[in-house]
C-alpha cells in the first residue's frame, strides 16, 4: 500500500509524461506522496480508467494518515507524444490555466518504443516519423512552450527517462529506439548549459536517468519464452540483487534528482540499472 512521505514537494507542480502506466506511473505517484500536483499525461482516453486508479491511490494514501487536510489531486491529461506541437501546447495551456503558470518539475518519460530491424521493411518512413515526432521533436516543442512563456520557477528539476541500450547491446530491432534516445540525452546536456543560469530559470538542473531492464507494462508483453531468458540474463549482470528493475526503483533515483540535495547535478545520465550499466 502506497504510504504518505515527507513533504518536501508540497506546493510544486510537475509535469509526468506517460504517467499511468510503468516508470511514469510509480514516478508520479512518488511525487504526489511528497506534495505535488502532478500533471499526469497519457496517449489516449482509453487510459482514464488508469488515471483514476492512481487518482484513488493518492487520495486514500493521505485519507489514512489523516495528517493533511488538503490532498494534492493529480490532474489528467490525454496528450499524444507523437502529435508533438499539439500536445506541448496542450501540456502548457494546462499549466497556465490551473497551475498559475509555473511549473517546477517536469519528467520527460513518454517515449514511443516498437522494434524494427534494419533490411526487414520495417523501418521505413512513417515508423522513422513517429520515433522522431515522440521521442525528439515532443521534448524539444515542449520546452520551447515552457520556457518561451516563463513557466519554470528558480530551482526547478527537468528529468528524462533515458535507456542502457545507448550504450549496451540490447535484442536486434531497437536500433531507432536507442538513437533517438542518445539524442534526447544530448539535448538535457545542451539544456543544462543554455537554461540552467537563463534568468528567472536559475538553479534549474537537466539530468537523464538511463533505465535497465525493468518490470513495466511493455515487459509483460514480452513472449514468456523471451521475456525469461531477458529477465534471466539481465539479473546476472545487475550489481547489487539478483533481479532486474521494478518500477518503482526507477522512480526513487528520479525522485532523488527532483529533491533539493540534488542541487548540484545537471547536464549528467544517472545509471537506475542496479549497477548493470557502469556510466562514468
Amino acid at each position: 500500500m502506497a504510504k504518505v512521505q515527507t513533504q518536501d514537494l508540497r506546493g510544486k507542480v510537475a509535469v509526468v509524461t506517460g504517467a499511468t502506466k510503468g516508470i511514469g506511473r510509480a514516478i508520479a505517484l512518488d511525487l504526489a506522496l511528497r506534495g505535488a500536483v502532478v500533471i499526469c499525461t497519457f496517449s489516449s482516453l482509453m487510459s482514464a480508467p488508469t488515471f483514476k486508479e492512481l487518482e484513488n491511490e493518492i487520495e486514500y494514501a493521505y485519507r489514512v494518515t489523516n495528517i493533511y487536510p488538503e490532498v494534492p489531486r493529480p490532474i489528467p491529461l490525454d496528450a499524444d507524444i507523437t502529435y508533438s506541437a499539439l500536445s506541448a501546447a496542450k501540456i502548457w495551456e494546462v499549466v497556465r490555466r490551473y497551475c498559475n503558470g509555473k511549473v517546477d518539475i517536469v519528467v520527460l518519460n513518454a517515449a514511443v518504443m516498437a522494434l524494427g530491424k534494419t533490411g526487414e521493411g520495417a523501418v521505413n518512413d512513417a515508423f522513422l516519423d513517429r520515433y522522431m515526432a515522440g521521442n525528439l521533436k515532443f521534448p524539444v516543442l515542449l520546452m520551447e512552450e515552457l520556457v518561451s512563456n516563463g513557466a519554470f520557477n528558480l530551482n526547478s528539476r527537468v528529468i528524462a527517462i533515458s535507456s542502457e541500450g545507448v550504450r549496451a547491446k540490447r535484442p536486434a530491432g531497437g536500433v531507432v529506439y536507442a538513437a533517438t534516445k542518445a539524442g534526447m540525452e544530448s539535448l538535457v546536456r545542451s539544456w543544462a548549459d543554455e537554461l540552467g543560469k537563463r534568468p528567472g530559470m536559475e538553479g534549474t538542473t537537466f539530468n537523464s536517468v538511463s533505465v535497465g531492464f525493468t518490470k513495466t507494462d511493455a515487459y509483460n508483453k514480452i513472449p514468456p519464452e523471451l521475456r525469461n531468458h531477458l529477465e534471466e540474463a539481465d539479473a546476472r549482470e545487475v550489481a547489487v540483487a539478483h533481479r532486474i528493475g521494478e518500477a518503482k526503483d526507477v522512480a526513487d533515483v528520479v525522485g532523488l534528482l527532483v529533491s533539493e540535495k540534488a542541487r548540484w547535478i545537471s547536464g549528467s545520465v544517472v545509471d537506475a540499472s542496479g549497477g548493470k550499466a557502469k556510466i562514468m
